[in-house]
């Protein structure tokens, strides 16, 4: 390491979240490895972030401050990556918190098998009256994809097999930096990290997934994005920069459409049931309008029967709304969710 080049630059977006803040930033700062910068960008904050910010910036001279109007997630983790000094960068969600040995660790593993990108399980967690509940969430749905060095040339399946998030893990900033990878700047809007992950997958040379939970992901907080029910196309504004992006790597395109298609489906499908009931009508004619034109074109071996089976069926928006489709959507998914469990030893 050159002489003040921090290891690992921490990004924390925030926005709110001064209930949390304290025991994200404690978890930051007292990190077994020392050598690191820690980025604060205050989002736009209408609480007390801001004061939190700079009370913990006096305290400690690795830690950035940047108070900025609020722009959504992409901006601010783009902020911190446009001053970022690390050999690896990470993010950490304001309201979330990292074992104290996380950044030591994944840094010791990318630089033993020389990757890119480290990635990593992660640990979900809620507060429930006096005790706080913690379960076990695989980044891999594929038990086969952990302990090596893979990537998605190698084997474009990762994308489809691993969980589209950007916690828990490192990225070479070199990297980063050669491919300028952004994240998207939607103001407002939310699931930024759908195109971020895609453009590092993608791009990665070197990418090892590690299976121990180091990142701790809050499941209760009723602020928090996915609880917004009323945020219907954001992912599809995802999938239009994702376009852009392929439409400028042709390469890419070419050898990663079929599973960029399949990775569509299934975030379309998983925001269809995640959405409130009166905009699920209407979101369906948006899946039928992005999927039924390219619906020959697939590649079958990504879908499973039953997929392929709910795909055709939204070719009738209307009759699907009025059928069983969501009850089936419902029961795929907690089939799903006990398959990866169970291979994992997790009871539910």
């Amino acid at each position: 390491m050159i002489k003040n080049i921090p290891l690992v630059s921490i990004i924390i977006p925030i926005y709110n979240v001064d209930k949390y803040l304290r025991e994200c930033l404690d978890s930051v700062v007292n990190q077994t490895l020392k050598e690191i910068e820690i980025i604060l960008i205050n989002d736009g904050s209408t609480d007390s972030c801001g004061k939190i910010c700079d009370e913990y910036a006096l305290k400690d001279a690795r830690i950035k401050v940047i108070h900025k109007k609020n722009a959504g997630l992409g901006a601010a983790f783009n902020s911190g990556l446009d001053i970022a000094k690390g050999e690896y960068c990470t993010i950490v969600e304001s309201d979330d918190y990292i074992k104290l040995d996380m950044c030591e660790k994944l840094y010791t593993l990318a630089c033993n098998h020389d990757c890119q990108v480290v990635k990593s399980d992660f640990v979900g967690f809620e507060d429930r009256e006096k005790q706080r509940v913690f379960n076990n969430l695989p980044v891999c749905y594929d038990q086969d994809l952990y302990n090596k060095k893979t990537n998605a040339y190698l084997n474009p399946s990762i994308i489809a097999n691993s969980w589209n998030m950007n916690q828990s893990s490192l990225y070479k900033m070199d990297f980063i930096k050669k491919y300028n990878i952004r994240a998207n700047e939607t103001e407002g809007a939310s699931y930024q990290d759908i195109g971020l992950w895609f453009q590092i997958l993608s791009l990665a040379s070197s990418v090892y997934f590690h299976q121990e939970g180091f990142y701790f992901y809050r499941q209760d907080n009723e602020n928090a994005s996915i609880k917004n029910k009323d945020k219907v196309y954001c992912v599809c504004d995802e999938f239009e920069f994702l376009d852009r992006f392929l439409d400028k790597n042709l390469e890419l395109k070419r050898r990663l459409q079929d599973v960029f298609y399949y990775f569509k489906f299934k975030v379309y499908l998983w925001n269809l049931g995640r959405i409130d009931d009166r905009y699920k009508l209407d979101f369906l004619y948006k899946f039928s309008q992005d999927f039924l034109p390219i619906y020959d074109k697939l590649n079958k071996k990504y879908f499973t029967y039953g997929e392929l089976s709910e795909l055709w069926d939204i070719k009738d928006p209307e009759k699907s709304y009025n059928s069983n489709f969501f009850h089936k959507i419902a029961k795929k998914i907690i089939r799903f969710k006990y398959k990866i469990y169970k291979k994992i030893g997790i009871l539910i």
